[in-house]
């Protein structure tokens, strides 16, 4: 099992000399991973290179922006590398083996890293992985979690090995997740989380007070990268099953369904169980708001887009389109 780490209370003189004398890397790229950058910076720690995703077409206009992490970088004067592939940019890795970095800390950096990089630095590579490994191993731990329902998840820091979420445990923290928390939210929350668990993490590790633990892998389960398809709404589902894909799924890659043969969108739902009398898909005025006929009972939508419009609230969509009571979503 896996070994909880307690805050340090006070930073000794072992721990300063530990700071001054190991040399970081850090491999990241969105949001996510910018507040354990931070906290690194903040805490003291040399981070003498940051590795990141290249500059990328973002939104509808495709305007090429850089890296959460890279901004960061830039505005705290790191030096950053941007490598396209790693496995086989021979001149990033000349760069990483000049700067021959003691320990490499990887949040959320998107691509695999090659076994010639993961040998060099002589304390390995450790990761921030947002779930409570071995449970939800791979690309979307969070979404997968809130889809399924659970009520408990929280962050692990591991070494990397070859395999994707396979190397032993340093450290655990649960969180449970508030019922009204969608992905966006509850990734906020466990990036802090993340931060805080490593910096109560990396001193023990690197002093030798943690022997790390390997996960059972009989117990891993896996996760995929969701796709715009797996987002339709199935209205035969029951309600809590429908909620919990839109927290899941609503803001990327989205949660949907059709009406008059147009997408229309939903980003904000509740349950309610008041009525199993009306087919699925059915919509309907509810004392609580706009609602949708589910398996068993409804759900009240707060938030949708129809195709080539602009998102809004359920109250205001109603207005110019009063057909939408009494219609059947597909």
């Amino acid at each position: 099992m896996a070994i909880f780490v307690h805050p340090v209370r006070d930073i000794d003189k072992q721990n300063i000399k530990i700071m001054k004398t190991t040399r970081l890397a850090f491999f990241g790229t969105p949001d996510f991973a910018v507040p354990t950058l931070r906290r690194l910076i903040a805490d003291g720690w040399p981070i003498a290179l940051v590795v990141t995703a290249p500059d990328a077409e973002i939104g509808r206009h495709k305007i090429i922006t850089k890296s959460p992490v890279c901004k960061v970088a830039e505005e705290l004067s790191i030096p950053v590398q941007t490598p396209e592939k790693l496995s086989s940019d021979e001149s990033f890795f000349r760069r990483f083996s000049e700067i021959n970095p003691d320990l490499c800390i990887v949040v959320a950096y998107g691509k695999i890293i090659p076994s010639k990089i993961l040998s060099v630095p002589r304390l390995g590579f450790l990761n921030i992985h947002p779930s409570l490994l071995p449970k939800y191993r791979g690309a979307s731990p969070i979404q997968s979690a809130i889809k399924d329902g659970c009520a408990i998840t929280g962050v692990s820091i591991m070494q990397i090995d070859a395999e994707m979420d396979h190397g032993p445990i340093l450290s655990q923290e649960s969180w449970t997740i508030p019922g009204g928390f969608d992905a966006k939210t509850a990734e906020s929350e466990l990036a802090q989380i993340g931060a805080d668990l490593l910096a109560r993490t990396l001193e023990p590790y690197i002093s030798g007070k943690i022997i790390p633990q390997p996960q059972n892998h009989n117990e891993a389960t896996f996760t995929k990268k969701f796709l715009r398809s797996d987002g339709r709404i199935d209205w035969n589902k029951n309600t809590d099953e429908i909620v919990n894909l839109v927290r899941a799924l609503g803001a990327n890659p989205g949660t949907w369904t059709m009406w008059n043969e147009k997408t229309l969108g939903i980003f904000q739902a509740r349950a309610i169980k008041n009525t199993r009398d009306k087919k699925p898909g059915l919509v309907f005025n509810d004392q609580d708001g706009i609602a949708v006929a589910c398996g068993d009972g409804a759900i009240v939508i707060d938030e949708l887009q129809i195709e080539g419009r602009s998102k809004m609230i359920a109250d205001e969509f109603i207005r110019g389109r009063p057909d939408f009571i009494g219609s059947v979503l597909d």
